[in-house]
């Protein structure tokens, strides 16, 4: 599986502090975290840099500050071992400008007699030394290394490092242009470089048609492995033949592209250019590029590719992500609200219940299944970035052409307030599990995006 990210672990002691019970409490939760590590993520510690694999001194401070950089850590776990040393977090976070993980496993009751490890002090100490570096950091509460909230925390961060990666230097494959009425997904370019390092590679529909063309031409088993590998999971029986052949070649050709443009997600035109020049729309191909890891957002909306990778990262690869419409107002339940689009879901999250399908021009047709979603957009007005998101629950509802989902949260009217006023659109990511707090936490590390929550969350991971 790809690794999404990497944590760098990094344990904390005081100098003058026992090194044995710093060393149970190294190992303690060294192996907690190779244990519960998702499969996305890669770790490295510092065994074998510095003597007993724990920081406490300044002087060991470009030391750690080499291998990290050599190992390429995308985030930093600074757990305390003991009350620890805020001089070393505060100017180890300052160097690497990268996200930082504070915590530190809950002292037992004190003994009579005996120096406790104190660890709840230290870290309190720490991280009002990362303030005055001005290094955000995230935090855990103090808590027992076996217990549900620091395997949450610890993921939690995991997932919160994987988006700000991602959002960091991100590259979106823009396919043709904007289609005219689409005024709502304009964007500024240049925001988006200057601000995020988020680069937008061009690649024409005349070009595009040409290499979907030569593929039929000359890449004849691709294309018919692909035909037949679809046709097993979907009834094509509404589609010619040749068009399920272009629809194979249309996404090998997006594929190859992304692979060569080093692109994280793809910003399709596919309205009226792709059924033109190469006699099938783009929809279904959008779900089959999310199934295999590629966000990619309708109607040449860029910021909704954005918000789509950021999303994906969000869920470690776990599973893929989908783009929506937000439509109808569900006519008996108030806060229900229809996610469609006119075909573009990833097959693989289609409800157990139903046979997933495709029509003539290329658009899906099947439900997705029930269970917890985030929805997300990032957005801007007049230089301002934001990202809103919110979570529901996906329930049955009534049939719909095309590809939908009916979501049911909490207050719809405060959400519909929110899009209207946000600013936001039409167009959402949407992925299924618990990501609001994700990718809120992520907005503190990016600078330039405020977090929109529906909701409000914690400010501390593992709640």
């Amino acid at each position: 599986m790809e690794k999404f990210v990497k944590i760098g672990i990094v344990p904390i002691k005081r100098g003058f502090t026992d090194m044995v019970s710093a060393l149970e409490q190294k190992n303690l939760f060294l192996n907690k975290c190779r244990q519960i590590a998702p499969d996305a993520v890669a770790l490295c510690d510092l065994e074998g840099v510095l003597p007993e694999g724990i920081l406490y001194d300044a002087d060991q401070l470009d030391a750690v500050r080499e291998y990290l950089l050599e190992q390429k850590a995308d985030a930093l776990f600074m757990p305390h071992c003991d009350f620890g040393n805020e001089e070393v977090v505060g100017r180890l976070g300052a160097m690497m400008k990268l996200p930082v993980l504070v915590w530190g496993n809950r002292d037992p009751l004190p003994v009579p007699g005996m120096r406790d490890r104190d660890t709840q002090c230290g870290t309190l100490a720490s991280t009002k030394c990362l303030q005055r570096y001005r290094v955000p950091f995230s935090y855990i509460i103090n808590s027992d290394v076996d217990g549900e909230m620091f395997q949450k925390g610890f993921i939690d961060f995991c997932s919160v490092a994987a988006v700000v990666k991602k959002a960091r230097g991100m590259r979106i494959l823009s396919v043709g242009s904007r289609p005219q009425p689409f005024l709502s997904v304009i964007y500024n370019e240049d925001e988006l470089l200057r601000n995020f390092g988020i680069e937008v590679t061009p690649y024409t529909s005349a070009i595009l048609a040409k290499d979907v063309q030569k593929i039929l031409e000359t890449r004849t088993e691709e294309v018919e492995a692909g035909v037949k590998e679809y046709a097993a999971k979907v009834d094509v029986s509404a589609m010619p033949i040749d068009k399920q052949r272009a629809q194979q070649a249309l996404k090998l050709a997006l594929i190859d592209k992304v692979k060569a443009s080093k692109s994280d997600g793809v910003a399709l035109e596919c309205w009226t250019v792709l059924g033109q020049a190469i006699g099938v729309g783009g929809c279904q191909v959008i779900g089959m590029l999310a199934d295999l890891g590629i966000p990619c957002a309708c109607e040449s909306d860029v910021l909704g590719a954005v918000s789509a990778v950021m999303l994906q990262a969000a869920t470690l690869g776990r599973e893929p992500i989908f783009f929506a419409d937000i439509t109808v107002r569900h006519a008996n339940d108030d806060n229900t609200e229809l996610f469609w689009h006119c075909g573009p879901f990833p097959v693989s999250l289609a409800h157990p219940g139903s046979k997933p399908a495709i029509a003539e021009g290329g658009q899906g047709q099947f439900e997705l299944r029930n269970g917890d979603v985030t929805i997300c957009r990032m957005d801007a007005l007049e230089g301002k970035y934001t990202l809103m998101s919110g979570q529901g629950k996906a329930v049955d509802g009534p049939a719909k052409g095309g590809t939908y989902v009916w979501v049911k949260v909490s207050d719809w009217e405060k959400w519909e307030e929110k899009l209207v006023f946000g600013p936001y659109i039409h167009h959402v990511a949407g992925a299924f599990g618990s990501y609001s707090q994700i990718l809120s936490e992520a907005c503190k590390y990016l600078g330039a995006v405020e977090p929109d929550p529906m909701d409000p969350v914690s400010r501390v991971l593992g709640k």
